[in-house]
């Protein structure tokens, strides 16, 4: 499933279909404004993962550069198209991007109730650092995620 995907830049044109997947993976989504102003945050990348060229959006990605860290900051995936790694593809592109620009760390907050999330992030070396309690709206507290990919 991988193989096939192509990855973009998300532009205002991305919104309809990002706020499907949003609305479907989370609780608490995040409002189309959120996505809009990440748009125009210098220090923010957001991405698309396509399949095949101008085909159905099946995830995306939101990530800050900031100073030698990146922080991923939301990552979906259509709920019909995981656990076909696009989750991890979409991982490993902040992954790259961060190596690339000479980032020490990458971080991550993660529902403490999202096992299979967490071992995702496991899974590409990422190990819990720290809990923020009670930080989701519903109570649940977030685990902190970290990863050194440089140095």
């Amino acid at each position: 499933m991988t193989a096939n995907l192509v990855f973009a830049a998300m532009r205002r044109t991305d919104l309809p279909e990002v706020m499907e997947i949003e609305r479907l993976a989370f609780t608490s989504p995040w409002t189309p404004g959120l996505f809009l102003h990440e748009l125009q945050l210098e220090f923010s990348r957001t991405e698309v993962a396509r399949l095949g060229a101008g085909g159905r959006l099946a995830g995306y990605v939101v990530w800050w550069r900031v100073a030698d860290e990146a922080h991923i900051l939301n990552i979906a995936v259509d709920p019909e198209m995981r656990r076909r790694g696009i989750g991890g593809a979409l991982a490993r592109r902040v992954l790259a991007d961060a190596v690339g620009c000479g980032a020490a760390t990458v971080s991550l907050d993660v529902r403490a109730g999202n096992g299979a999330a967490q071992g995702l992030y496991a899974s590409l070396g990422f190990a819990p650092v720290g809990r923020r309690k009670r930080y989701y709206d519903n109570g649940e507290d977030a685990i902190i995620m970290s990863l050194a990919v440089a140095g």
